[in-house]
């Protein structure tokens, strides 16, 4: 299935906008001014810093063009409250300049700005990253400053289930997301009805989406001795779910075929539970969302290499057998072959 190509590019970024405020004021309730002073930053920087590219490749600039606005909040919604702010503009400034702008612009990217942006800063300054506030009570007041006294910081839930085995928070709080971890990461019941809401309205793969959940989720229901309070752990924690909706269903990074999005689906939800559970990474669908985007380019480079067979007279692919106009209608054709199979 060809990436939604009835739909413009600007109601799908429309769409994940709107979510990701949503995300971006439970984030506020939840630390404050200063979480709102941290997105913010990363959302101008982003847009900033992708102007400044635009006009330096002597590029025109399209109003409508929303897709560094979306990696900002985005990228500032993967931070903690407490993220120094040296660090969000490294991230912002890195997502753009480097995962965006370098290999082409929106489009062109072969790693999800967001998800480059963020492990840049989390290998350069972890322990400014990689620790978190404590969330209690609505609207609680970090201090402004850049760099938050260590003494209010902490380790994040994700950290101590895959140290422990075991969720240190409640099946209650892990739904709402009233545990340390990112800011705007793990409120599986508003995630959840973002990605409902995202799939209908066709702005990220539901095959890709379903395919990691599936494959993740059975993978540590077995690992963890059949515990559905693990399962929840493992989705809310670790920017889990937040990065499959966000980061692995990019619009501009997903693989274009049916059959593509299946298997890059199933090994990034795949990588994702084999680098938590065996390599205690934090965060793992960071890294596999970067580690899977060349295999997903090169899945889409061997589907489409059938398109040759387009060519032949002789085949299974005989009755289309007819010029193609442009590399849509081979993505078109190649959609219908699968879809029959």
């Amino acid at each position: 299935m060809v990436f939604n190509s009835e739909k413009s590019d600007v109601s799908i970024m429309t769409d994940m906008l709107i979510v990701l405020i949503v995300l971006s004021g439970v984030a506020v309730y939840y630390y404050g001014i200063r979480a709102a002073v941290v997105i913010v930053l990363s959302a101008a920087v982003c847009c900033l810093t992708d102007l400044i590219c635009i006009k330096l490749r002597k590029k025109e600039f399209i109003k409508e063009d929303i897709s560094a606005l979306i990696t900002g909040l985005t990228l500032g919604l993967m931070m903690p409250a407490s993220a120094p702010y040296f660090a969000v503009v490294s991230a912002a400034v890195f997502a753009i300049v480097i995962a965006k702008q370098a290999f082409g612009g929106y489009g062109c990217e072969i790693f999800a700005p967001a998800a480059a942006g963020f492990l840049f800063v989390s290998l350069c300054f972890p322990e400014n990253v990689l620790t978190y506030p404590a969330v209690t009570d609505s609207m609680q007041k970090i201090p402004l400053s850049s760099l938050v006294p260590s003494n209010v910081l902490r380790s994040s839930m994700t950290r101590i289930f895959i140290t422990t085995g075991s969720s240190p928070v409640s099946a209650l709080e892990l739904l709402v997301g009233k545990f340390a971890g990112p800011m705007g990461t793990g409120i599986v019941l508003i995630l959840a009805v973002a990605a409902v809401f995202l799939m209908l309205r066709r702005s990220i793969s539901a095959i890709t989406f379903f395919s990691e959940a599936v494959v993740s989720g059975v993978a540590v229901f077995l690992l963890s001795g059949y515990d559905p309070l693990s399962v929840l752990c493992f989705f809310a924690g670790g920017m889990t779910l937040f990065g499959m909706i966000f980061l692995s269903c990019d619009r501009s990074t997903v693989p274009k075929t049916k059959s593509s999005r299946l298997l890059y689906g199933i090994i990034v939800g795949g990588i994702t539970v084999l680098m938590q559970y065996y390599s205690k990474t934090e965060n793992a669908i960071v890294y596999a969302v970067i580690i899977a985007a060349p295999l997903g380019i090169e899945l889409d480079k061997r589907s489409l290499s059938y398109a040759e067979m387009l060519k032949t007279k002789k085949g299974i692919f005989s009755k289309n057998n007819k010029p193609l106009k442009n590399m849509q209608e081979t993505l078109d054709i190649l959609d219908k072959n699968d879809g029959e199979g």
